[in-house]
């Protein structure tokens, strides 16, 4: 299955000094118009370099080659809040961990953090990652509202979309699987289907693969196949309420290894770093009018987005999608 997954160049908005307004007119439209038709899309021109994407892989790589006891001095709490610090594997356990960062600004779920000694500059650098991803994100928001040709208003609404203290990201190792587990027949579990119930997503992910995305008009899922220097963005339940489903929120999955795909070795780890955004916890999300009329009445009723997220997240905790 070859993967249609479009990819869209906003370098427009990530140079501006080199660009015209006609050149973001035209890169914002050609933006919405894959988020209109998949709910995703890669983004290349996103503003990260090279550099920066290679380093945040060598953390997330310094992060999980620590051994396990060392990992759990940072241990995420039970239950899905606060969603901070380390969860993972144990040994012949679930094949995926996580570690868990939010702003140092975020009162209501602080960060649980590694101590220095264990790994020395994880915390500021995770902390500066944040910040770069929280304007990373801002610069979509303005392409996305230039392509719909918002006008301040609605602009101002699409970007109290966006809270930098209240999103969040992650640093994510699916560890790699030896053929003779393949050949054994056990389960080998990764992420199942679901949706992020926030605003938006954008992910980092390595060469290994795996990501797929449900086309919303045909139904089957579609490999988001790595691609240098892109970005994959996915939309959340928030921007699909908010725009009465004209950005429809992505249903995805990470795919079980295949055994047919596998070498002697068997199937090599992967690393992703996503980062959800989302608004301040007490904002009230509502349908923007203009995507509101006599054709297509409004489908949601306004909702705040911690008691919406108290809900969704304890399923996908119990679930085992998060972390």
């Amino acid at each position: 299955m070859t993967s249609t997954i479009p990819t869209v160049n906003l370098t427009p908005f990530t140079a501006p000094s080199t660009h015209s307004d006609a050149d973001r007119i035209l890169a914002g439209k050609t933006f919405i118009a894959a988020l209109h038709r998949y709910g995703f899309t890669k983004v290349s021109g996103h503003g990260l370099s090279h550099d920066e994407v290679d380093a945040a892989f060598e953390w997330n790589q310094n992060l999980f080659d620590l051994p396990h006891n060392e990992k759990m001095k940072a241990p995420h709490p039970p239950g899905p809040f606060p969603h901070r610090g380390y969860s993972g594997k144990v040994p012949e356990g679930e094949l995926k961990e996580s570690y868990e960062v939010g702003s140092e600004e975020d009162d209501q779920q602080q960060n649980i953090w590694l101590p220095e000694e264990v790994l020395p500059g994880f915390r500021a650098y995770a902390t500066s990652l944040y910040e770069r991803l929280a304007r990373v994100s801002e610069v979509l928001l303005s392409a996305m509202g230039i392509g719909l040709g918002l006008d301040d208003e609605e602009q101002e609404a699409l970007m109290q979309l966006a809270s930098k203290r209240h999103s969040q990201l992650r640093f994510m190792h699916y560890p790699a699987v030896s053929r003779a587990r393949l050949q054994s027949g056990d389960e080998v579990p990764r992420l199942a289907a679901h949706n992020d119930w926030g605003t938006f997503t954008i992910l980092f992910q390595d060469q290994t693969g795996g990501l797929e995305l449900r086309d919303p008009q045909t139904g089957d899922f579609i490999p988001a196949d790595p691609e240098d220097g892109t970005l994959v963005l996915n939309i959340g339940d928030m921007l699909g309420r908010f725009t009465n489903d004209y950005f429809k929120s992505a249903e995805h999955r990470v795919q079980a290894p295949d055994l047919t795909a596998a070498d002697e070795g068997g199937i090599p780890g992967r690393r992703t770093i996503p980062f959800f955004i989302g608004p301040v916890p007490s904002h009230t999300v509502a349908t923007l009018e203009r995507f509101v009329d006599t054709e297509n009445p409004a489908r949601y009723e306004p909702v705040r987005f911690d008691e919406y997220g108290a809900i969704v997240s304890e399923y996908h905790y119990q679930a085992g999608n998060i972390g």
